[in-house]
């Protein structure tokens, strides 16, 4: 770990000394069975740090926390006050922005670049712009139809306690995600990273008490999806469930949820069609597409990962596509000139390699990638070449099902009809991209492609104010966006009889 550290090497060895506990009730507790788990490092495979194993009876110390401080000290916080939480831990995340992007980046082999200047200074914005929510939340006046001396109006109120799970894959940001607009909203929160990258939302907790929260207003519990993820899904007094991950674990919390009709919000799965028109900026469209898949390590559930070309132009978006795949620079994640850093874990590396290998027994071509890299600087790590498949069709797995990794699946078309047909054969709906000067043509497929959202002439930008919602299996609700903060209110109707 130390051999991996620069000049913050103090700060951030000093915070994983120790077993990492659980943040309950505004303190640092151990597991209650006092099991633990380690924290492995993807670059090197080595031992970051262990951290406790909670169960479900920390899940229910949790739950009577949050539920304690939503009646109590959180229930009489004003509008005005959650904001000013909210921007102080925005404040707080940023005085510590260097801290938070090297544990990112030892954690959950995120290139050091782009935790620095993507996903912590993120984080940090999505903060100020649901701080900004909070004060702003408001009802309707109803006319009365029927008549009368009547006054009728709408007022939004929070739902309750929350369970929040997030993803391993952008931990910081998916812990920010979960928590602003809940907290804005006047809600507490139970918040369970993922077991493979739980080290930056731990270190979040020790702002949120320095900023001043309630005690009880966010509890942090870790361990594993299974225990922890189903005890909070079908706990009885958690109103809320707030889940980023696969479609696969979304259903099921969809079925435990359902036992006590729980509001929910998923954000899953996605095998996002981009579509490039020969009449594209041709240059511009393949930065776009090439950042689009292979950014993080192709482990974003909005990648790009299934590339459609106009046959006019295939060939010379294939060749500089793969040129661009070879010269990408893989390794050292806290190396600066470092493009793509390694996979999570070494399982999740290996579903990848068998993803390639089930492409290539049903006749893909591997144009380049594919392999694993060793060496010295690497030894140990979860490296992959990044990868170009081409000679597939919609019936094949790599086409069908979300990789989560560096393989790109290029593939040609003829004409408009058939590439939105074929775009839309799948049963994801998350994301989707359009490269064309032909306004016309961008707008025939935008109104027709069956996803969330469609980039035109870029692919993956984002603004906090800008909804995340998926159709089709790839989830339920919206985050982001005046959406995302309604998403965590009920509207209560009031009626009165002023005669």
């Amino acid at each position: 770990m130390s051999k991996l550290l620069d000049k913050y090497q103090g700060n951030v060895a000093k915070f994983l000394s120790g077993t990492k506990k659980m943040f309950i009730n505004g303190e640092w507790v151990p597991s209650l069975s006092g099991k633990v788990y380690e924290s492995i490092n993807p670059a090197n495979g080595e031992v970051i740090a262990k951290i406790y194993e909670g169960e479900r009876r920390d899940v229910d110390r949790a739950v009577r926390a949050a539920r304690s401080a939503f009646k109590g000290p959180w229930s009489t916080t004003s509008p005005a006050t959650r904001s000013k939480l909210l921007n102080k831990l925005a404040d707080l995340l940023e005085l510590h922005s260097e801290e938070f992007a090297y544990l990112e980046t030892l954690d959950g082999g995120i290139t050091i670049n782009f935790s620095r200047y993507g996903f912590v200074p993120s984080a940090i914005a999505h903060l100020r712009y649901y701080a900004g929510w909070a004060t702003k939340l408001t009802g309707d006046t109803i006319p009365f139809a029927n008549g009368g001396n009547v006054h009728a109006y709408t007022k939004r109120e929070p739902i309750g306690v929350c369970g929040q799970i997030t993803s391993w894959n952008i931990p910081l940001l998916g812990a920010i995600w979960k928590l602003a607009a809940p907290l804005a909203a006047g809600n507490t929160i139970i918040l369970k990273p993922s077991q493979q990258t739980s080290l930056t939302t731990l270190l979040l907790g020790e702002l949120i008490r320095e900023a001043g929260f309630p005690d009880g207003t966010v509890n942090i519990v870790t361990g594993s999806g299974g225990v922890i993820g189903e005890a909070i899904t079908s706990h009885p007094d958690i109103d809320k469930i707030g889940f980023t991950g696969s479609t696969v674990v979304g259903k099921g919390i969809m079925k435990n949820s359902s036992q006590t009709l729980k509001n929910i919000t998923l954000e899953l799965g996605g095998k996002s069609p981009n579509i490039i028109f020969a009449d594209a900026d041709i240059d511009k469209a393949i930065k776009g597409s090439f950042m689009g898949m292979f950014t993080n390590q192709g482990q974003v559930c909005m990648a790009g990962s299934r590339l459609y070309v106009e046959k006019k132009v295939y060939n010379q978006v294939t060749e500089k596509l793969v040129e661009m795949a070879q010269q990408m620079k893989v390794g050292n994640p806290l190396d600066q000139k470092t493009q793509m850093g390694p996979l999570v874990s070494k399982q999740h590396l290996e579903t990848v390699k068998n993803y390639i290998k089930t492409a290539k027994k049903e006749g893909a071509k591997v144009l380049t990638g594919g392999n694993t890299l060793q060496g010295d600087e690497l030894a140990g790590g979860n490296y992959l070449q990044p990868t170009i498949l081409i000679n597939l069709d919609e019936n094949c797995i790599a086409v069908k099902e979300e990789i989560f990794g560096p393989v790109l699946c290029i593939m040609p078309f003829e004409d408009i009809d058939e590439v939105i047909r074929r775009a839309n054969l799948t049963e994801y709906g998350l994301a989707s991209g359009v490269w064309t000067k032909d306004i016309s043509k961008a707008f025939k497929v935008v109104n027709t492609l069956e996803a969330g959202t469609v980039w035109v002439n870029n692919y993956l930008k984002s603004d906090n104010a800008i909804p995340l919602t998926g159709y089709k299996q790839s989830g339920i609700g919206a985050e982001m966006g005046y959406p995302g903060i309604e998403a965590y209110t009920k509207t209560k109707s009031v009626v009165i009889n002023l005669d």
